[in-house]
């Protein structure tokens, strides 16, 4: 049910922010076996990420899915197709 995102709770910690989950592999910028997955908000939108945490390379950069929970509220038409204009 869509209901838990649209409830927007006062955050208890002085600190937003967002859990980071390792992802296994090396990074190919620095070769750091530190990379972690999370989203972000970017110019194309909401998206999920693959980062290295020691020199912040992109690995990766996905649209979210729906067990992302990113954004934390969507719109009802996220999911249509574009209509045709014209």
């Amino acid at each position: 049910m869509a209901v838990d995102r649209l409830l927007f709770p006062r955050p208890e910690t002085p600190r937003v922010y967002v859990e980071r989950t390792p992802v296994e592999g090396t990074c190919p910028e620095c070769g750091a076996a530190a990379l972690a997955r999370y989203p972000v908000a970017n110019y194309l939108g909401p998206r999920m990420t693959v980062k290295c945490q020691e020199c912040l390379y992109a690995i990766s950069v996905t649209r979210p899915e729906p067990e992302d929970h990113w954004p934390a509220w969507r719109a009802p038409a996220h999911d249509w197709p574009a209509s045709r204009v014209g």
